[in-house]
């Protein structure tokens, strides 16, 4: 006899034979998490606008090339090989003069502050914990995707500069710079773009607010920091304190003079080497992103 509500027509399948769901790997749901972010940026039209603003200001940047190395050199007919300072703050959208390079103020706001702030104001923040799994991975996907969009849109950047630079150079007859000594300072120069939307992604996350992360953004390496340095280095003991605030170390990891004038070194604000000044800058941006995601796992969403 069969069993009450068994139907002979479907026998029941051994416990071995059963089918066990498969769970998902942590390295299949970080790719996911990727994606996620990815096409959402794709699908923004700031995010287009973004990298055609850059595009065009690095090809700018290039074709004024000849004018700027004859400026530096007005006795040469074309740069030095002691100009390679010059060069290189010219293709980094001149960081010394503007406190941070000009590409940082785009990649910064779009790709870092951006997508932690406006899933909140926008209440898509349970929709995308739901798509991607967790918090923890949306937040690290975050990160990962701004880093990821600043580097190759600086790198992209920095190679449209060199080429239309090096026609320019061409057709008015000026010599080619030594690039290659120019390769230290602008591969810096990449990883400090390549932190800047972490920096921008962990700061959000703290204040909860994309306005105030851009004022804070805005303004603290252009005279918030100077000012908060000379404030600390009052206190007995401290030293000199303004060196190894973050901006001023990013300055100092992407210069690429050799021997500033007093001018110059006052511009950078630090007299850190390029190698110590990108690892203060590398410390700070990890503990901000560290700090904002304390906040961001804990905030809740309408």
């Amino acid at each position: 006899m069969n069993p009450v509500g068994v139907s002979s027509a479907e026998p029941i399948a051994p416990p071995h034979d059963r089918a066990v769901p498969a769970l998902p790997l942590a390295g299949t749901a970080l790719k996911h998490a990727l994606l996620f972010e990815f096409m959402r940026l794709k699908g923004l039209r700031s995010t287009w606008a973004v990298l055609a603003a850059l595009a065009a200001l690095s090809m700018l940047n290039g074709a004024l090339l000849p004018m700027e190395a004859t400026e530096a050199d007005p006795g040469l007919e074309g740069p030095s090989p002691g100009g390679i300072g010059h060069l290189v703050d010219s293709l980094q959208f001149n960081p010394i003069g503007m406190q941070l390079p000009l590409s940082a103020w785009l990649l910064m706001f779009a790709l870092g502050t951006g997508p932690v702030t406006t899933e909140f104001s926008h209440r898509t923040a349970r929709t995308a914990w739901l798509t991607v799994g967790t918090r923890k991975l949306s937040y690290t996907a975050k990160l990962i995707t701004g880093a990821a969009g600043a580097l190759i849109a600086s790198a992209a950047g920095l190679a449209l500069s060199v080429a239309v630079g090096s026609a320019a150079l061409a057709a008015t007859g000026l010599p080619q710079p030594d690039w290659w000594a120019a390769c230290g300072p602008l591969s810096r120069y990449v990883l400090v773009m390549a932190c800047l939307p972490v920096l921008a992604a962990g700061l959000a996350a703290c204040v909860r607010s994309r306005l105030l992360a851009v004022l804070t953004l805005t303004l603290w390496p252009l005279m918030l920091e100077r000012v908060f340095g000379l404030l600390v280095e009052r206190i007995p003991g401290t030293g000199d304190v303004s060196a190894w605030l973050p901006f001023a170390a990013a300055r100092a990891a992407m210069s690429g003079h050799e021997d500033p004038d007093g001018f110059t070194e006052a511009l950078i604000g630090s007299n850190l080497s390029p190698l110590t000044g990108l690892t203060v800058f590398c410390v700070g941006t990890v503990l901000v992103a560290w700090c904002g995601w304390q906040v961001y796992r804990r905030r809740e969403a309408s």
